[in-house]
């Protein structure tokens, strides 16, 4: 049985005002889902947080499960984890053309953090 650690690596706690910025993520079926991605002022070229703001239908349960995934990715990088490290351990699948496509929306957003 692994042992865990009995407290997580500290959370990075950022300042009440940072710089952010505004993305489009377009989905494989022609969705279009805007984020929020916020980074601390000491380390301009690195987001710390991801907020889903629009893309689909207000209330739905989707929409719902983009704001969590958000949440959980922003913990993440609060904690030290870099972009690539979570992105790389997502699931893909291949494309009719033979190339490899996120599986998920998740993906793509945690793509969308690494550039």
């Amino acid at each position: 049985m692994p042992r865990y650690k009995k407290t997580p690596d500290p959370r990075h706690d950022l300042p009440t005002r940072r710089l952010a910025e505004n993305r489009k993520v377009t989905t494989p079926e022609g969705h279009n889902v805007h984020l929020s991605i916020g980074y601390d002022p000491d380390e301009p070229e690195r987001p710390r947080e991801v907020f889903y703001s629009a893309g689909f239908k207000s209330g739905s349960q989707l929409e719902f499960q983009i704001q969590d995934a958000c949440v959980m990715i922003s913990l993440l990088l609060q904690h030290g984890l870099r972009p690539e490290d979570v992105a790389k351990s997502l699931s893909r699948v291949e494309q009719p053309d033979g190339t490899m496509a996120y599986a998920s929306i998740v993906g793509l957003i945690a793509d969308e953090l690494t550039r």
